[in-house]
């Protein structure tokens, strides 16, 4: 059948159909869309049964056939139906609809159905035009809405928080991202719904894809991972969508993707104009740096930016420095600050002694029902391994075949490895204590964690710092320090590094009465308190070695007690469930200061 659609506009639209039933009305899900004033979204269903074709309003819509308003009815060929403004004309398919059909184009066919004599009417004919109409998905539709909305926004607005709703919607539950690629061949996020790590491919694809008219498939499994470049040679920088694909949504994920790229080649001026490539997760990466990590020393400057460089990265990293120098510290804040959501950190403190336990720890046992390797139960997270060079040679080759392994191309590394050395990357390479082949897999990240001898100018900045945290964590409001503590502080070694800075600070805190100026002196270097010093409450976590956390652990808490009793050493002794004579010699073992100057000071 065919109908000819007149709107009222002055221009007619013709549908030559096949189908048995068709619906007309408003909404996209009818197989002839007419938006016009009056048009219900579901308005008529035209019906073929035999040679008869019929008519019938849709929930109890009404029509106007022939000028009678009906809500159903037998159309015969050259029928008239007005719904709302707009008029459609029903021809048929019987002999008389066929002839008025050519007529109409000034030429008529013989009783056999031979084409007609005229050449000008054979000419007709042959430019006569087939007009089929499709509807799109209703996911399509929407996703086509949501791009105009996104792009048609104030020119100065982020784009990036936009895009993440487009993902969401448009790809729930599914992996999606806008990323850069950086020098090293790496996607990092601009816009992103991602989790995990990113995937790596090699340099030969990206030249391919920037060839243009290209986009990649990566396909693992049942799911295939679609990798589309935002066109054009003036961008700045290299830039691709990435989405999670497969299934019955393949094709539409291709036809979003394709325009989303056309339209961010448009606009990449708008993301180039952020606020960061990144959009607010560098801002606030950068601030967080400097707060954890104070100071103006070039030193520090040198470590703020490589520890940015390494957080927003998914390869291994090698932190190296001096005992309490604050390696483990800055391994938990480049876990933390990466751009793709805050992981679960996993940790190993690696020891000389039971090889075998430590192998079970990192691998697993293939005999033992159950066991399964730290990277599968880490699956996702960081892993960090601290004084890797304890580990024996043949450890440490087998865990350099283990993320060599986790690092091949595909969807990229299962976990983030972080390692930590005390002495120098490349001399312990040169003697032989650090593989040459896994230092080879941490090189990109090689980060010199620096002593305070290296950064002394820092440290009013960093004690300054320090205090405001300890007055936080204590649940005191201090007014400041003593210049003379000050002095005393600044004219310290701090052989124990940041570790015996943090525990002679929390020391002064605790001594001091709320809304008071800390006063006192730095203690005495003690030679001992230099190494890993598990005062600190993180490293004492940490600790597996109870010869080393039991004491530490006594001496926190009777020190802690003491404060609270402001030196009372009956009162304490109570407290903690000993005799009066047990805590005097456990003080005297421990060093713990006299608090009773107080009360006196109270």
């Amino acid at each position: 059948m065919t109908l000819t659609i007149d709107t009222g506009s002055g221009s007619e639209l013709t549908y030559q159909i096949g189908k048995e039933t068709v619906s007309i009305g408003a909404s996209s899900g009818n197989d002839v869309v007419l938006r016009a004033p009056g048009v219900a979204p579901a308005h008529l269903l035209i019906r073929r049964s035999g040679e008869v074709i019929t008519f019938q309003g849709q929930q109890r819509q009404m029509v106007v056939l022939n000028g009678e308003r009906r809500s159903r009815g037998v159309l015969k060929d050259g029928d008239k139906i007005r719904i709302g403004t707009a008029t459609i004309v029903f021809r048929g398919d019987d002999e008389e609809g066929r002839k008025a059909e050519t007529s109409d184009r000034g030429a008529v066919a013989d009783d056999s159905g031979a084409p007609p004599s005229d050449p000008v009417a054979k000419d007709a004919v042959a430019r006569q035009a087939e007009v089929v109409l499709y509807s799109e998905s209703q996911r399509l539709t929407e996703g086509r809405r949501h791009l105009v909305e996104i792009f048609r926004a104030n020119v100065r607005s982020e784009l990036a928080p936009s895009l993440e709703t487009f993902f969401s919607i448009l790809f729930a539950e599914r992996r999606s991202m806008l990323a850069w690629l950086d020098e090293g061949g790496r996607f990092q996020p601009i816009a992103s719904r991602w989790t995990g790590s990113a995937p790596r491919l090699p340099a030969r694809t990206f030249a391919e894809l920037d060839g243009g008219g290209r986009f990649a498939v990566v396909r693992r499994g049942a799911s295939e991972l679609l990798i589309y470049p935002i066109p054009g040679d003036d961008l700045k920088s290299r830039a691709y969508l990435l989405v999670e694909s497969g299934g019955d949504d393949l094709k539409e994920d291709r036809l979003l993707l394709a325009e989303l790229a056309r339209m961010l080649a448009v606009h990449w001026e708008r993301v180039e104009s952020m606020s960061s490539l990144f959009g607010p997760w560098e801002e606030r990466a950068r601030r967080e740096l400097e707060a954890r990590l104070p100071g103006t020393s070039q030193a520090v400057q040198v470590l703020r930016d490589h520890a940015f460089a390494a957080a927003r990265s998914s390869d291994p990293v090698l932190l190296h420095g001096r005992a309490g120098s604050g390696r483990t510290f800055l391994a938990f804040h480049i876990s933390w600050l990466r751009p793709i959501g805050e992981p679960s950190v996993h940790m190993v403190q690696v020891r000389g002694g039971d090889e075998a336990a430590l192998r079970v720890e990192l691998f697993g046992a293939a005999e033992a029902a159950g066991a399964s390797s730290l990277a599968e139960r880490a699956g996702g997270g960081v892993v960090v391994i601290r004084d890797i060079q304890r580990m024996p040679p043949a450890l440490q080759k087998e865990l350099a075949a283990v993320i060599g392994e986790d690092l091949k191309l595909g969807y990229g590394p299962s976990v983030r490895w972080i390692a930590t050395t005390e002495e120098d990357c490349m001399g312990l390479v040169a003697k032989g204590g650090l593989d040459a082949d896994l230092f080879s897999l941490f090189q990109d990240h090689v980060i010199h964690v620096p002593p305070l001898g290296e950064r002394r100018e820092d440290l009013p900045l960093i004690i300054v710092r320090l205090l405001e945290t300890l007055g936080s964590e204590q649940g005191k409001e201090i007014r400041g320090i003593d210049l003379e503590t000050l002095g005393s502080l600044l004219q310290h070694p701090f052989d124990g590094q940041m570790t015996e800075l943090l525990g002679e600070l929390r020391r002064l805190v605790s001594a001091t009465p709320e809304g008071e100026t800390i006063r006192g002196s730095a203690r005495p270097s003690d030679g001992a308190r230099g190494a890993e010093d598990p005062s600190d409450a993180a490293a004492l976590l940490a600790e597996d070695d109870l010869k080393r956390v039991i004491p530490a652990a006594e001496r926190l808490v009777i020190d802690r007690v003491l404060r609270r009793t402001l030196g009372n050493q009956s009162k304490a002794a109570r407290e903690l469930n000993l005799s009066r004579g047990s805590l005097i010699a456990k003080i005297k073992e421990y060093e713990i200061p006299d608090y009773r100057s107080l009360r006196r000071n109270r």
